[in-house]
């Protein structure tokens, strides 16, 4: 609807409102882009994560050593990710505000001279203000669309957090386990290469076989290969790491031991796994956005209804002559009627659903398949775990053994390459259950208390 009232027009003030108006309006000031991004210092870090009261759980130190909670506060303090993301979220408040507010007024004024010997003629004017009533029937719909938008951009910000902090923590005990899986290729390497110097000296001697000091070497040669590709994967990890903190690329990071994770029983995962739709931020956030589409076919159909224009208006011909007008009008819905509008928010609407109901299902196989994953690491973590500190009491006599020339090379180097291998297999499934633990940590919502307020805190900090 289109409303338009009579308006004196005094000879002063005919554009005071639109000074008023102007007086309102934002100004423009440039902004350039900057040239370059200035890393943060870890040291810097640190101390604005100390800085803050309950963000940690306790004061970091790199003298203590990082724990993989002190990464995660590290990221979600300075993370350019969730950076991105919060002004993504600012981007999508301001379109919401933007859609709640009302139209204007509009004011016409306009005027008329004669032009030549015209007896007796006055200049004329016409004034009105308007006013579109059509936003005020779907108002609050459209209100109601803002407030469930901007409650699913909050929530997918808060997931984006979580993701944020899980995937600070995975690197973490994958550049932790990387490091501990170079420690011993290097123990070996150096055992090796002494071993290899020996028998090359004692083959020049004629007191070692050719065969022997050729063995050296090839064991030797597959572990530099080894230590290459483990210093390749720590290279990347370290580099992932540095860039979701948003620090230097000459930063280190210091870990403590970890410890063995917590994990859940069966009971505990059941337990969880009852509320998981109502703890989700993912989750809750396909919600969000299923009411706001709720909320934009009820729009829809409201909007279906016949606009109706009502206009008054007063005036002065050039004769002097003051008039006053109605105008009414009436838009038949014969051709259109928002019937396309409706049918498409109808159709959006199903298909969140679609979407919502096979994230839910996607959550139950998610945590179902880890939770298996998990049982199967727990299983071989325990084998090898039994196993491989008999073979390497077994060892140590072996090697004896073979370096007194009583044990022939392929036996030997076939048992130890096994427990070198096995060894770093076994760093390996306590990794995979440090990432199985976590992931489902975060898929249950199985947060503690401080890292649910640094969730929340961080929005606060980003917002100075």
């Amino acid at each position: 609807m289109y409303l338009r009232a009579a308006l004196p027009l005094p000879k002063t003030c005919i554009f005071l409102p639109v000074y008023l108006a102007l007086a309102g309006c934002a100004t423009y000031s440039e902004q350039p882009l900057p040239k370059k991004s200035l890393p943060a210092k870890l040291t810097t870090l640190i101390e604005q994560a100390n800085h803050y009261p309950n963000f940690t759980q306790s004061p970091i130190s790199l003298q203590k050593g990082l724990s993989i909670d002190d990464i995660a506060s590290l990221a979600l303090l300075n993370s350019p990710i969730l950076r991105v993301s919060y002004e993504q979220y600012r981007v999508v408040n301001a379109d919401v505000y933007n859609s709640t507010l009302l139209p204007d007024p509009q004011i016409s004024i306009s005027t008329d001279s004669p032009l030549g010997n015209s007896f007796n003629a006055v200049n004329a004017w016409s004034a009105g203000i308007g006013y579109d009533l059509n936003s005020l029937i779907t108002y609050k719909s459209v209100a109601d669309v803002g407030e469930r938008q901007n409650r699913q951009a909050k929530l997918e910000l808060i997931w984006t957090a979580w993701q944020v902090s899980l995937q600070a923590k995975i690197l973490s005990v994958d550049l932790y386990y990387t490091q501990k899986k170079l420690a011993l290729t290097a123990e070996m390497i150096t055992a090796y290469e002494r071993r290899y110097e020996h028998s090359k000296a004692g083959m020049i001697k004629g007191d070692v076989t050719l065969e022997t000091n050729a063995t050296d070497l090839s064991v030797l040669l597959d572990a530099y290969s080894q230590s290459s590709l483990l210093q390749r994967e720590l290279n990347q990890y370290l580099h992932q790491l540095q860039q979701l903190l948003g620090v230097d690329n000459t930063t280190r990071f210091p870990f403590r031991d970890f410890n063995d994770p917590v994990e859940l029983s069966a009971e505990e995962v059941a337990s969880y796994m009852l509320d998981i739709d109502k703890v989700r931020p993912d989750l809750l956030a396909l919600q969000a956005g299923y009411d706001a589409q709720e909320a934009k076919v009820r729009a829809a159909i409201l909007a279906q209804f016949p606009a109706f224009n009502l206009g008054i208006s007063t005036s002065k011909d050039t004769g002097g002559l003051r008039t006053n007008g109605l105008n009414i009008g009436i838009t038949l819905p014969l051709f259109n009627g928002n019937k396309g509008n409706i049918l498409v928010a109808q159709a959006s609407r199903k298909q969140l659903e679609k979407e919502y109901l096979n994230r839910l299902q996607q959550a139950y196989t998610d945590v179902s398949e880890l939770v298996q994953l998990n049982e199967i690491i727990t299983v071989q973590q325990t084998r090898f775990t039994e196993h491989l500190s008999t073979m390497q009491n077994l060892l140590a006599s072996a090697r004896k053994a073979y370096a007194q020339g009583d044990l022939a090379p392929l036996p030997f180097l076939t048992a130890e390459s096994t427990w070198f291998n096995k060894s770093l297999e076994l760093l390996d499934l306590m990794r995979s259950k440090w990432r199985t633990q976590l992931s489902l940590s975060l898929l249950l919502m199985r947060p503690n208390k401080v890292a649910s307020e640094q969730i929340v805190k961080t929005g606060v900090i980003y917002q100075h």
